[in-house]
């Protein structure tokens, strides 16, 4: 069954202390409200920032006390802007869920048995779970009859190619927490890995980057995923902004011991990674300081690029090679410090970077590689546009 490119769908972003809704018609974003937390006289409040698609923007002249208000008055401003109404109804609410079990390794129209199966994955994703629960519950609230979707951030890595989705732990543990190296940042995966095929290079062996906040690397074999770096949460695999990345499982039972499990989480996801080692998550601050020599940016850098280039040569291990590679992601799309030191240290695998590669912009892709080098690309990543098409056919399968 086809589907309709021109629904209308609205895109949840639920943070710990923020609240950000998309509107987009067919693939376009057409308006986005994003409702962040303020101290104002010693007491949290909340204001909103409407950003149209030209770029321009304002800020609502209304302050609200929690983020629940949030739905309320978004659902006021779009209808007010004239983005929703009766000619132009909603077609379905869309919010993101961690890869967590069997169940979110797959998209969802929301039903009781998805508000269940969020309580049973509480335990291993403290952080990401409270914020999902109370987009749903909002959004079926506020948005009366229009469906809510859960889109998996494993859904694109969750096929039978997989060659890592295993850990080696007692098969009782396994089977009642429903562990799995489910991995993440699949819609952005999904989204590259189908613009590769469009595009007409696809190769053999290709290793993508998605290096952002939040970083992974992930392993394709004849365009189907192989080995990802992500595990049961986001933590595993890279150092990232805030996270640790893989450490010695050891030291996470210690700070359990220590903190109770879900604080410890909380210091190995949000305040670990770069943040911690540099004092920065930025990786454009980080850089200037490692160029003005100061240590802690140096080992940051130093230790972010390692971990990326380590877990390329490992995936072209166990590959058998690496025809191409492919970045994307905020840094990986606009960093050139960052793909220069990582290629520096893969021309033994054929590959030669330009000394000064930008992004085309505009252009589907660029290959920043130099003549005679194995294909070196940068490709903009759309984890809306990939969602959205996913959403539009289970939609569709409803008609």
């Amino acid at each position: 069954m086809s589907t309709n490119i021109t629904k209308i769908f609205l895109v949840l972003n639920s943070g710990s202390s923020s609240e950000k809704f998309s509107l987009y018609e067919g693939e376009d974003e057409v308006c986005s409200l994003y409702f962040e937390g303020v101290e104002i006289n010693g007491k949290k409040k909340f204001i909103c920032t409407v950003t149209k698609a030209d770029g321009s923007e304002y800020q609502v002249d209304k302050k609200w006390d929690n983020l629940n208000d949030a739905f309320r008055e978004a659902k006021v401003i779009f209808e007010k802007e004239g983005f929703i109404n009766e000619a132009h109804p909603l077609d379905g609410i869309l919010v993101r869920v961690v890869a967590a079990g069997k169940y979110f390794s797959q998209h969802h129209i929301v039903d009781e048995k998805t508000m269940e199966e969020l309580e049973k994955v509480q335990v291993t994703n403290p952080l990401h779970v409270p914020g999902t629960e109370r987009g749903i519950k909002n959004a079926r609230e506020t948005f009366k009859g229009v469906p809510v979707l859960v889109m998996s951030d494993a859904e694109a890595l969750t096929r039978d190619s997989r060659k890592d989705t295993e850990y080696a732990l007692p098969k009782e543990l396994v089977e009642e927490f429903n562990l799995g190296r489910w991995g993440a940042h699949g819609s952005s995966y999904g989204y590259i890995i189908s613009k590769i095929k469009e595009l007409g290079i696809l190769e053999k062996k290709m290793v993508v980057c998605h290096l952002g906040s939040g970083c992974s690397v992930t392993g394709f074999m004849d365009g189907e995923p192989a080995y990802t770096s992500m595990g049961e949460t986001p933590l595993e695999g890279l150092m990232s902004s805030t996270r640790t990345g893989s450490i010695d499982p050891t030291i996470g039972a210690l700070l359990g011991e220590k903190l109770g499990a879900a604080e410890a989480i909380k210091v190995m996801n949000k305040e670990s990674g770069l943040m911690a080692l540099a004092g920065s998550n930025d990786m454009r601050e980080i850089i200037a300081g490692a160029e003005e020599g100061h240590e802690d940016a140096v080992l940051a850098y130093n230790m972010f690029i390692d971990g990326v280039v380590g877990k390329i040569g490992e995936f072209a291990a166990k590959m058998g090679g690496v025809d191409a590679i492919v970045f994307t992601a905020t840094i990986g799309e606009r960093s050139i410090p960052v793909r220069t030191s990582i290629m520096s240290h893969l021309e033994f695998m054929g590959f030669k970077i330009k000394a000064e590669a930008p992004m085309q912009k505009g252009a589907g892709f660029t290959n920043v590689a130099e003549e005679g080098s194995k294909p070196i690309y940068i490709i903009p990543t759309n984890e809306a546009a990939y969602m959205i098409k996913k959403a539009s056919e289970l939609v569709d399968s409803l008609a």
